[in-house]
């Protein structure tokens, strides 16, 4: 048993060294700027549909990408899709696992944001709202919503969770697994639910 262990362990190491080169060389074709020290598990899928939009990535970023990675059940690989010019900041020391991102106005993770397996942030309504609109062929020129997100410093967003257009997630503050978040969390509290809603504040609030 000791010595399946330590294979285990061995491959996890060793897969994070070809894998990591292989994804900072592929990110770098798609001009997004790497930080020192990224972490990968797995394949980055990244797709930009216009070259006006940007992704900078910080230093020490850990992510998985792939179902091996994290099998717990949400998310099979890490997805990056930019629209527009839309702009995408992963701040440093963050850790992502199999989260899909679609990025058409900004998504900002500051520095030590932690996001749970397939966690979903959206900062576009992907169509429009209005029925007359929606039924007529793709045009550029029919009104899609967008709105800025921003998750804050050490936030921690736990698996399967939606994060929607126009919020903005405290900092240290927890989103519960599962939920979908459509308004702002202050700092320091902890929410979950269809529609996230406060539970309490986190322990860390009265430091």
């Amino acid at each position: 048993m000791k010595l399946i262990y330590y294979f285990k362990k061995f491959i996890n190491i060793y897969s994070r060294r070809l894998w990591s080169p292989l994804n900072k060389l592929l990110l770098n074709l798609n001009g997004v700027k790497v930080g020192k020290g990224l972490s990968v598990r797995g394949m980055i899928y990244i797709f930009r549909h216009q070259a006006e939009s940007r992704v900078k990535i910080g230093d020490n970023v850990s992510i998985n990408s792939g179902a091996k990675t994290n099998p717990i059940g949400f998310g099979d690989r890490m997805r990056i899709q930019m629209v527009d010019s839309g702009i995408l900041e992963i701040g440093s020391g963050c850790k992502i696992s199999n989260a899909a991102i679609t990025c058409a106005n900004s998504v900002k993770l500051c520095d030590n944001v932690m996001l749970g397996a397939g966690v979903k942030i959206y900062d576009t309504d992907f169509h429009p709202l209005s029925y007359e609109d929606r039924i007529k062929p793709y045009s550029p020129d029919i009104p899609v919503k967008t709105a800025p997100i921003v998750i804050g410093e050490g936030a921690f967003i736990g698996a399967g969770s939606i994060i929607l257009k126009g919020v903005t997630v405290g900092m240290h503050s927890i989103i519960g697994a599962g939920s979908v978040v459509t308004k702002d969390v202050p700092d320091y509290e902890i929410w979950g639910g269809n529609p996230a809603k406060f539970i309490r504040k986190t322990s860390d609030s009265e430091k």
